[in-house]
């Protein structure tokens, strides 16, 4: 019992390793200039011992993914099962959270944001409406009991501001330069006033911290 434990641990650690080591990859040359070989060469074992430990590369970068998109709800969900915020304030800190969590990935891995790395990005956007769009929908939905918001279709709204937000202001899909990008984060701010139905200037603080640093 005690060595399968210690074989079970051991690939466990192998398994976090080969998952580092192809993360540092993707970054340095992008995921689809990056081979098998090359990520099993760089921890000393043969190709043939990679599908020991995943069935593709697919797989690792959808484990990457989902990493990052896991860390990010962390960020967020102490904030939105705070009872003694209302939604509007669980909103805004949530944007804040979420900006301060991307800031430190981009702090780790300088490279995130490559264009060489559009794989992720799209897949970062698939999963932010899978995984990170339910989360806003409790918000959203605590608005509406609360009369802050008015909203017909919360998951939905939840959905699109997500994606919407996601995808146009992604310097790595769009190289907006600095007057563009103010120009879009200024219309996600009356977007999401409008999607929310709050009053105009609610959402002001986006503009200010987004464009602050790009």
């Amino acid at each position: 019992m005690m060595n399968l434990r210690k074989q079970n641990n051991k690939s466990i650690e192998r398994r976090k390793e080969i998952l580092s080591i192809s993360q540092r990859l993707f970054n340095k040359k992008g995921f689809s200039e990056t081979s098998i070989n090359e990520i099993m060469n760089s921890i000393g074992m043969a190709k043939g011992g990679f599908y020991y430990y995943f069935e593709s590369k697919d797989q690792i970068l959808d484990e990457l993914v989902d990493r990052y998109i896991d860390g990010k709800i962390s960020k967020v969900e102490p904030i939105v099962n705070d009872n003694s915020f209302d939604a509007l304030v669980k909103f805004k800190l949530m944007f804040i959270a979420e900006f301060e969590y991307d800031i430190q990935c981009n702090k780790l891995d300088k490279h995130l944001y490559n264009i060489k790395n559009v794989d992720m990005h799209q897949r970062i956007l698939v999963k932010m409406v899978e995984k990170y769009a339910p989360v806003i929908n409790k918000v959203i939905l605590q608005g509406i009991e609360e009369g802050i918001f008015q909203v017909e279709y919360p998951l939905e709204a939840a959905e699109f501001l997500v994606s919407g937000f996601h995808f146009l202001c992604d310097l790595c899909i769009f190289a907006w330069n600095k007057n563009e990008y103010v120009r879009k984060i200024k219309a996600v701010e009356e977007i999401i006033e409008k999607t929310l139905g709050i009053k105009k200037g609610s959402m002001e603080f986006l503009s200010a911290m987004l464009t602050e640093k790009s």
